[in-house]
């Protein structure tokens, strides 16, 4: 029996909809069976007959029943999934935090102090300044009713390749730079039109973020590892006949070195011979505490073999979900002739916003900024790790960048990371060559300067004895 409550504050024809709903999935309305007309479901229930429709509709819209002309509505079998009910997974699954309600996700510890991420530091950006810029956007109103262009608005694009130029020594064009939202973005797009040109295998740099192997491996390339600032880091491509490498050279590793000009040679020359391309990921070129940032790989390349990868994210907050490319001709105009298949999924807003603060000065002034934050951050940061961590452990301060190194011998990296998560830190340990050797990249921009040494300490603590 239906029962209705005119004070529930639900209207009158979702009840009966719920009502209905609940009868045949307990069975009590049996599949091939017909509901009572429209006109005798709201005499039974003292409504209207067009309340009894609106429920029946969307009951026929998700599939329980199905109209018929000049018939009563049929009763449409509902297919039960398989398997048990929450409460018996739950107790086959204790380690996984599930209800019927929510979503299934592993039980994991809190992370207290995240030394593996180079979050930006919330005490290096000027909201209301940013907020300012967002406010110009906005007034744009007729641009902001559109998609935005394919490539990324002209203005962007435009204040991009000045700076490249002027900054990095990227040899662009506002033509040939493309405006996407965010790396990961980049990345499938890269991968897509380079498996178009029948490329198969990739190399990647071991600090590559952790979602570049994934996104490889998801398009179907194979995959390899690899350091590149290693001696026989070209014959290994060679042997491997890799295609696609991976790379940050101006990213400095554990130990602060960039790539090197010889290796950056080699490299180029490796790609020429080899026609492969280079992706060259300058995600914190900008973050170099001294002298001027090196000149980029895609600067030197002269076969247009390199892809150039860049993004705001260590500058502005990573919430800005905006990156850029600097293609070469090729995939460029692979990029034209199947333009159909991509859209631009990037703020228009965001997009408009970073180009006026480009055009004001402002990215210049925000980089002078967090260079000299960072730096005196870095200092702080690299002392507390010498005075907790002790002589055991050798700690090289960054040149540049938001991350520490740290390296020790005939300990497993593997229990350091867990030592490190079982007292609530998160750290980064990289593979090495050397087998004897450990190498631990720790980040110092995510936590805030009042924290930092408690957060050493309790790392410290957690690796005592090891």
């Amino acid at each position: 029996m239906i029962v209705l409550d005119a004070n529930a504050g639900i209207p009158m024809y979702e009840q009966v909809y719920e009502a209905v709903k609940v009868h045949i999935e307990q069975g009590l309305y049996r599949p091939g069976e017909r509901l009572p007309s429209i006109r005798s479901m709201a005499a039974q229930l003292g409504v209207s007959k067009i309340t009894v429709e609106q429920a029946y509709l969307q009951l026929a819209t998700e599939g329980y029943i199905q109209a018929h002309k000049k018939a009563p509505y049929e009763v449409l079998e509902i297919v039960q999934p398989l398997g048990g009910d929450c409460d018996t997974m739950m107790q086959n699954h204790p380690t996984w935090n599930m209800s019927c309600e929510g979503s299934l996700s592993p039980v994991k510890s809190p992370i207290l102090y995240n030394f593996a991420t180079g979050a930006m530091d919330p005490e290096g950006f000027d909201f209301k300044r940013w907020k300012r810029f967002i406010g110009y956007a906005l007034r744009d109103t007729k641009r902001l009713m559109t998609y935005g262009q394919l490539e990324g608005e002209p203005e962007l694009r435009s204040a991009l390749n000045q700076y490249l130029q002027q900054a990095r020594g990227v040899r662009a064009t506002v033509d040939r730079i493309l405006v996407t939202s965010g790396t990961l973005n980049s990345l499938q797009m890269i991968v897509s039109l380079l498996q178009r040109q029948g490329k198969s295998k990739v190399a990647l740099d071991r600090q590559s973020p952790s979602f570049a192997k994934a996104v490889w491996k998801d398009y179907g390339f194979s995959v390899l590892e690899l350091d590149m600032r290693s001696p026989g880091r070209i014959h290994t491509l060679q042997k491997a006949q890799i295609d696609v490498v991976y790379c940050m050279p101006s990213h400095g590793d554990s130990m602060g070195r960039i790539m090197t000009i010889q290796e950056r040679m080699e490299l180029l020359r490796w790609a020429q011979h080899k026609e492969a391309y280079i992706i060259e990921d300058d995600y914190d070129s900008e973050l170099r505490y001294y002298g001027k940032p090196v000149l980029s790989l895609q600067g030197m390349d002269r076969n247009d073999c390199v892809i150039y990868m860049g993004t705001p994210s260590k500058v502005l907050p990573p919430s800005i979900r905006l990156s850029y490319l600097v293609l070469p001709i090729t995939l460029y105009k692979d990029f034209h002739s199947h333009r159909k298949d991509y859209g631009q999924s990037a703020s228009v807003l965001e997009q408009l916003a970073w180009a006026m603060y480009m055009n004001a000065g402002e990215w210049n002034k925000q980089i002078r900024r967090l260079r000299k934050h960072y730096l005196e951050k870095s200092k702080y940061f690299t002392s507390l790790l010498r005075r907790y961590l002790g002589d055991t452990y050798e700690v090289v301060a960054p040149e540049g960048g938001v991350y520490a190194g740290v390296r020790l011998r005939y300990v497993d990296g593997e229990q350091l990371a867990l030592r490190a998560l079982a007292s609530a830190c998160d750290v980064k340990v990289l593979d090495t060559v050397d087998t004897d050797m450990v190498e631990v990249l720790l980040s110092f921009s995510g936590i805030p300067t009042c924290e930092l040494e408690r957060a050493v300490q309790v790392l410290a603590k957690a690796w005592k004895g090891l």
